[in-house]
């Protein structure tokens, strides 16, 4: 298996709840858990412990990701800096985009309120990271997206360890329909006031969840 599959792998073992935050285990637990050789993890494990999603300790083993208060914070910190940056661009060039991402949002509201299910609650989340993918897609730059898809993967990992209610649902994806018909008109004085104020709120919710 490849460095990167095994990076995939170990994430998606994070994602899944196998690996609790804080946890310590050693490279065999790890190989053993994601199904790859000794080789194929150390690779993954310097590259996990750069995106801090692990923590390398001398004659103590491996330390998962702890979600503190800490973690929490600069996560949404990072993620207000670069988002704000981009809406803009995204009010601007992609407004295409911005209608089309509200109908699926109105949709997937209105169908949740109906009907929380698992699959259409795994849908509004869906639609939900599609939205930030997009907007910090706007940008159109590669060191900007590079450092967005690692922060992506602590944001999910604290989403990981929240319970994920309807009631959260429904008023994340309120908040979003608030900024995409902002975005859609082009108002990007309002969708980034929307926005600065749902980012808050998101991370309000994650430090109360742990």
């Amino acid at each position: 298996m490849s460095r990167i599959s095994a990076y995939e792998s170990f994430r998606d073992r994070l994602f899944a709840g196998d690996l609790k935050p804080g946890q310590f285990v050693t490279q065999r637990e790890l190989a053993e858990l994601a199904g790859v050789s000794l080789g194929s993890a150390r690779e993954a494990i310097q590259r996990l412990e750069h995106d801090s999603l692990l923590k390398v300790h001398p004659q103590r083993g491996i330390q998962v990701a702890d979600v503190t208060l800490r973690f929490i914070r600069e996560a949404f910190q990072l993620r207000s800096i670069l988002e704000l940056a981009a809406i803009p661009d995204y009010c601007e060039f992609h407004q295409d985009k911005a209608e089309a991402t509200l109908r699926d949002t109105n949709d997937v509201l209105q169908r949740a309120q109906k009907e929380a299910s698992a699959e259409v609650l795994s849908q509004a989340v869906d639609v939900d990271w599609r939205f930030h993918d997009e907007l910090v897609g706007a940008i159109n730059n590669e060191l900007v997206e590079e450092t967005y898809q690692i922060n992506a993967v602590r944001l999910r990992l604290i989403r990981t360890n929240i319970r994920l209610s309807a009631k959260r649902v429904f008023g994340a994806l309120e908040e979003h329909i608030a900024i995409l018909e902002a975005c859609a008109r082009g108002d990007a004085e309002a969708a980034q006031s929307k926005l600065s104020d749902h980012l808050s709120v998101a991370m309000q919710r994650a430090m109360e969840g742990i």
